[in-house]
């Protein structure tokens, strides 16, 4: 009995990871075709309509959009339109709490390490991301004597976490990816992957940033 509840688990542990993953990307590619799809009845392109046209109706909107966005023109009309579109705080917060989290993926866009060790007085130390080093006005005047940076952390098995205003000196900068970090604080730990704390700067005496942060406007969350 013992042998087979030790191979009936080992099966789940092989076979659910497999099955989610392959139901959360057969999912989306549903979602992808049937948006497509639903592009096409507005246009009244039915005739055109066979397996799979919606997901490739959107493959080639997406890589057309991308090649458009090489031009300088279109990417000054899509920000004159992003700007005019953040006027409004409903939009505003949607919008940038979504466009920056894409923005920590975006592998085209210089960022710095910016995965770091938070020191819980004693507790220990939680996985966190720096999501800006401008803190809001108001923040920097409550708090003049320390430099604040806005941190977000991450809640495991859970969509959401926390975005704390912490002071430089309490946050050590390690050598981890975005995503390697992201998936080892989401999965508690089951995901092992290596990091390297980053040296302390000799001329500052404390660990800082390196270059611009993922986002330099507003936090993740």
């Amino acid at each position: 009995m013992r042998y087979l509840m030790k191979a009936l688990i080992k099966g789940s542990v092989v076979i659910f990871p497999l099955l989610i993953t392959l139901w959360m990307v057969w999912s989306a590619l549903s979602w992808l075709n049937e948006l497509g799809l639903s592009v096409l009845n507005v246009l009244h392109l039915e005739a055109i309509v066979f397996p799979g046209s919606g997901l490739l109706i959107m493959l080639i909107t997406l890589l057309g959009t991308g090649l458009l966005f090489q031009f300088n023109p279109v990417t000054w009309l899509y920000q004159y339109v992003e700007d005019a579109l953040l006027r409004f705080p409903l939009v505003k917060t949607l919008y940038g709490a979504v466009k920056d989290f894409a923005d920590m993926f975006d592998g085209e866009k210089p960022k710095a390490q910016q995965v770091v060790l938070l020191d819980m007085a004693g507790q220990g130390q939680v996985i966190g991301f720096v999501t800006s080093t401008s803190v809001p006005t108001p923040v920097k005047n409550a708090n003049p004597q320390s430099q604040l940076v806005a941190v977000y952390l991450p809640m495991s098995y859970m969509v959401g976490g926390y975005t704390l205003f912490v002071a430089q000196e309490r946050l050590t900068y390690v050598d981890w990816s975005i995503e390697d970090a992201m998936r080892f604080a989401l999965t508690a730990g089951v995901s092992q992957t290596q990091a390297k704390v980053r040296e302390k700067p000799q001329s500052e005496g404390k660990n800082s940033p390196t270059d611009d942060p993922v986002s330099a406007e507003s936090p993740l969350l």
